[in-house]
């Protein structure tokens, strides 16, 4: 097993949408997950030049095989001439945009595969596990039930990160109610979820495909989050603890950072807000946090 203890990878586009360059991929390094300083002169690892040449939501696995995949939703808001004058839910792409690489630095060109029919109307926030069970990588994403309506969480299966199985839905919550950003991570023998719905909604299940079970919610636990207030949320392992990291995107105030010694523990008690935190200079929006070796950290600390 890779001893990955070496620090953390933070792959992020910044989200302003006020030029290309803000929906791009964007590197940051931290030794403890808390600390971040921005990589490669705060300019963007990678760009898009496939779909709409701008990419939002990025997120990296460590694959079994020792390569690296980096999925991102297919979207530019800039090139669309802003949120009020897009439908990005009715003619949004229908497609990943995905990279490869062997060593952090170099990358494979981008490639746009498409993953829902044409006129699904988006394919947003796209992540991937393992699935023991299935022997196969889990890529799941939201979607819209109909071009612009109320968004469900769909799933495929892929062995290589280009062929993948027909899509079908991972998580609905009926009722007319939405559900964007779920993001999953394996503890011990068990799955924890968070998904953006109403709030920032916990779960955990022994199968991807059993029975999830309703934990809590991050506006339950007494940390000062109100509503729908964040998105994005992603998990990492900090030595002792875990870290939820959620995206204060209505505040306009970049990510938080939520630590717990247990995912699965419903005590408010158990949670808090870091008390110290810098997430550099660079403004962060929804991405994901890898654990690198120490090789790789110093490998990426020159890039």
């Amino acid at each position: 097993m890779t001893n990955t203890d070496g620090g953390y990878l933070f792959v992020h586009f910044t989200g302003t949408e006020h030029h290309a360059s803000d929906e791009q991929i964007y590197f940051a390094l931290s030794p403890d997950g808390l600390h971040w300083h921005d990589l490669h002169q705060q300019q963007p690892v990678l760009t898009s030049d496939v779909g709409e040449k701008g990419v939002r939501d990025p997120f990296i696995i460590r694959r079994r095989d020792g390569r690296f995949t980096i999925l991102a939703t297919d979207l530019s808001i800039y090139h669309r001439g802003g949120w009020s004058h897009t439908q990005a839910t009715v003619d949004g792409s229908s497609c990943l945009v995905l990279w490869d690489s062997d060593d952090l630095i170099h990358w494979s060109d981008a490639r746009a595969i498409p993953v829902v029919a044409d006129e699904v109307g988006a394919v947003w926030a796209p992540e991937a596990i393992w699935d023991p069970a299935h022997q196969s990588y889990f890529v799941f994403w939201a979607s819209p039930v109909e071009p612009g309506g109320r968004m469900v969480i769909l799933g495929s299966y892929t062995d290589d990160f280009i062929h993948f199985t027909p899509s079908e839905v991972f998580i609905d919550r009926g009722n007319g109610q939405s559900i964007i950003d779920t993001s999953v991570v394996a503890v011990g023998d068990r799955f924890v979820r968070a998904s953006r719905d109403d709030q920032i909604t916990l779960e955990t299940a022994d199968n991807l495909h059993g029975v999830w079970q309703h934990l809590t919610s991050l506006q339950e636990l007494g940390l000062g989050i109100h509503g729908d207030t964040v998105e994005g949320p992603e998990f990492a392992h900090l030595g002792d603890r875990w870290c939820v990291y959620v995206d204060q995107f209505a505040a306009g105030k970049g990510y938080l950072p939520i630590v717990a010694k247990d995912l699965t523990d419903t005590d408010p008690a158990a949670w808090s807000i870091a008390p110290d935190y810098d997430f550099g200079e660079l403004k962060k929006r929804h991405g994901a946090v890898m654990a690198v070796t120490a090789e790789e950290y110093a490998r990426l600390s020159n890039f």
